[in-house]
């Protein structure tokens, strides 16, 4: 329902969009080591949580889903690029860094999409993910841009990421506040109370991973490991 850009455009003009978007871009950072002339990679719907890449010389790729509506013009326009998830448009190693927002619960292939991402990230390039709960009242709702698509637990995550060769730096639970646009709700005092009180109800998971690099082993390494392993026992 939510997979459509101008819905996500809505959300984040609004007062409860820029003050979510303001509170993960806060932990992206406290992450992210970025340099000058680095590549970045951003799949989703990304751009309102990073504002700090304006800080650095960057080259910066916004792809976006083919689903989500976004015309040709608007591609042109705004250097975006439409990509298929299962196969995007870069080569090995391409990526210094990649985001992943709005981008994993929407794709039909998660694993594949993962595999392609790991290919465009350089050796120990770094991976952020912004992933919904599947508990949270951010993913039940049809009104949260993270309604739409799947929700997973930590469980799911984890063993998701290490399956596509991703070493986990850091999976953190991030928003407890609701998704109101009402002034006098307490959106700092709920964070807080929220995260010791309803720990296993947080928004969205904030992952930090990195690219995992296996060394090549020849088959007659193998047929030699084996015959030490058998030689060993038999002492």
């Amino acid at each position: 329902m939510y997979l459509d850009i101008l819905n996500y455009q809505k959300f984040y003009v609004s007062a409860i969009g820029k003050f979510l978007a303001h509170r993960i871009e806060n932990q992206l950072k406290k992450y992210c080591y970025l340099y000058d002339n680095q590549n970045i990679g951003c799949f989703g719907y990304a751009h309102p949580y990073l504002s700090f890449l304006k800080e650095y010389n960057l080259s910066i790729s916004y792809c976006y889903s083919k689903r989500m509506g976004i015309s040709d013009e608007a591609v042109i326009k705004g250097k975006k690029i439409l990509i298929d998830e299962e196969r995007i448009p870069f080569q090995d190693s391409f990526f210094d860094h990649a985001f992943l927002i709005h981008y994993l619960e929407n794709n039909h292939n998660i694993k594949l999409s993962l595999r392609e991402i790991w290919r465009s990230l350089s050796p120990e390039g770094k991976l952020y993910i912004i992933i919904p709960n599947k508990k949270s009242s951010w993913y039940l709702s049809d009104k949260s841009p993270f309604s739409s698509g799947n929700g997973f637990s930590k469980k799911q995550i984890s063993q998701l990421l290490e399956e596509s060769f991703f070493d986990i730096q850091s999976i953190e639970r991030l928003i407890y506040f609701p998704n109101l646009n009402i002034k006098f709700i307490n959106h700092d005092l709920i964070e807080k109370f929220g995260s010791i009180l309803f720990k296993y109800f947080n928004g969205v998971y904030f992952c930090v991973v990195k690219k995992r690099i296996y060394a090549n082993i020849k088959r007659q390494d193998l047929i030699k490991s084996s015959l030490v392993k058998k030689v060993i026992k038999k002492i």
